[in-house]
């Protein structure tokens, strides 16, 4: 089986606070869009003075609206007043269509997040 490094945020940053509302990268398929049996996804976070939260999201529809997707447990990062600066993982298991991050930006930069596929 081939891997797939699987890019969903590139080098998003802010000068202003954002609001506690969260942002949304596009879409990308995930291990149920491919009717893969591993269904063990890795998620990579890299930050740059970043203040905020980000969160992988998935869900079962092949066609969703906002309301189909859900958040994936464990995989939050940030959410107090510290700056993140390193790669922070999180391991997360789903037979997900579609995956995609949401995200609050406060301050600094989200320099990627990628999962494995």
């Amino acid at each position: 089986m081939n891997y797939e490094t699987i890019v969903l945020l590139e080098n998003i940053s802010t000068e202003n606070p954002s609001t506690v509302s969260f942002a949304y990268s596009d879409r990308e398929k995930g291990a149920g869009y491919h009717n893969l049996s591993d269904n063990t996804h890795t998620a990579i976070y890299q930050f740059n003075n970043f203040k905020g939260t980000v969160k992988m999201q998935g869900t079962l529809e092949q066609f969703p609206g906002e309301g189909d997707w859900a958040d994936i447990a464990d995989t939050e990062v940030g959410g107090d007043s510290s700056s993140l600066n390193n790669d922070y993982t999180s391991n997360f298991t789903g037979n997900y269509v579609w995956i995609r991050c949401a995200y609050n930006l406060q301050d600094g930069t989200i320099t990627s997040v990628r999962y494995n596929l």
